[in-house]
């Protein structure tokens, strides 16, 4: 089928007429069908992932030419179409088990990567926060495909990103920026600084794919990180039942004096929790109905790599709850690190101290911290102390958080500020 592609795209070249354009597009037709057919029945054919995703660039090649050509004749694809900004969105059907949207970013008129790469932004974005309302927690990845020349010599190459978690805390704007344009840019800078000889001639699209992704598969005990523990802000309590997410809730409402990592140090979870239609391992969805049952409101923390130009881990938010009870637990899940295959257990443990675990991430100073966990907010406690005087005033956006710092001398009642 690759020959037939690329039949099609040279006879293209000599497309003048009407009627020339019909001819092409039928046989387009047919290769597109044949395609399409590949990357929706590929389990059943028993079709390799390579293959699949091979035929989902060249569907995005053909619709992109297709798209081109249309000065010849209007043609009635379904697409949603920005003509006049130069791009239209496209959606290919796949057989991936847990892919819910393979998206592709035709182009039509842009030359250049970077502004083609902020000009549909947007679209991207909203593609993704639509599938984010249905889906706790996704993993993209783009690539980028363009045509490339080297002397006489022209060839279609790809740039592909790595899959990325998000979740429905998640900053979009800043993770499209930072893993999509920047990781794009500076990978296409690099393939073209090389002594390779290729240079970039035309942006074909941007192919998006989104995978649902489940991190909650808790259970086992898993140690914690040791820059977590060195900060003594998390209790990890042992137990190897699959109701490590109870044993938390338990010790942060009845605190154990001694041996707090110690399951026998706490009551049994089973005696003081509202349980009914809760299965363990506790999953995100099933938190909101445990939280109406106890009349509780819980917020889960993870832990990830952090992205472009930083090393080591910081925590993010994995699941915020709508309302803060009087009764509140902050959570921490962890994965075994050790582990890399799909099913790799993970652990529930009770976050002690958020501020201490959570604050050096905001800031250099050594000052001790309170946090305002719902909604994030961050202020010296020497503040909360003197809460007529505020020292400092500046927002911060990190992890999709959005903070406030006060630092800055004026007089106010509260000792937070609204953002």
């Amino acid at each position: 089928m690759d020959k037939e592609v690329e039949d099609l795209f040279n006879r293209a070249t000599s497309i003048d007429t009407v009627d020339i354009y019909r001819v092409w597009e039928q046989k387009c037709d047919e290769c597109l069908d044949f395609l399409r057919e590949t990357c929706r029945n590929s389990k059943r054919q028993r079709t390799s992932t390579g293959v699949v995703n091979a035929s989902t660039t060249q569907v995005a090649r053909l619709e992109g030419l297709r798209n081109v050509l249309q000065q010849f004749e209007h043609v009635g694809s379904g697409r949603v179409e920005s003509q006049k900004s130069g791009f239209s969105w496209l959606e290919i059907e796949t057989a991936f088990i847990n892919r819910v949207l393979t998206g592709v970013v035709l182009n039509s008129g842009y030359i250049e990567p970077r502004q083609f790469l902020d000009d549909v932004r947007d679209i991207v974005i909203d593609r993704i926060r639509d599938n984010l309302q249905r889906h706790d927690c996704l993993k993209v990845n783009t690539i980028f495909n363009g045509e490339f020349v080297a002397d006489v010599k022209r060839s279609a190459k790809s740039i592909t990103t790595k899959n990325y978690e998000l979740f429905n805390t998640s900053d979009l704007r800043e993770w499209y920026d930072e893993h999509v344009t920047d990781d794009i840019l500076a990978a296409l800078e690099e393939f073209q600084e090389r002594d390779s000889g290729w240079a970039l001639s035309r942006i074909s699209n941007l192919i998006v794919n989104v995978n649902k992704f489940n991190p909650m598969h808790a259970g086992c005990w898993v140690e914690l990180p040791r820059e977590i523990m060195l900060k003594k802000a998390v209790i990890n309590v042992r137990s190897m039942d699959n109701a490590c997410f109870a044993w938390s809730v338990v010790a942060a409402l009845y605190p154990a004096e001694k041996n707090v990592y110690r399951k026998s140090s706490y009551l049994d979870y089973t005696t003081v929790l509202k349980l009914e239609g809760i299965e363990f391992p506790v999953t995100l969805k099933q938190i909101t109905k445990f939280e109406f049952l106890n009349d509780i409101s819980i917020n889960v923390f993870t832990k990830r790599e952090r992205g472009g130009k930083n090393d080591g881990n910081e925590i993010v938010p994995l699941r915020l709850t709508k309302e803060k009870k009087e009764k509140h637990v902050n959570l921490l899940y962890l994965q075994d690190s050790r582990r890399n295959d799909e099913n790799v257990i993970g652990h529930f443990t009770w976050i002690k101290n958020l501020s201490r675990l959570i604050g050096s991430q905001l800031s250099k100073s050594t000052k001790k911290k309170h946090l305002c966990s719902r909604n994030c907010r961050f202020t010296s406690l020497t503040v909360l102390r003197r809460t007529n005087v505020l020292l400092f005033f500046r927002t911060r956006t990190i992890n999709g958080y959005r903070f406030v710092v006060l630092i800055r001398r004026s007089d106010f009642s509260l000792p937070f500020m609204p953002i």
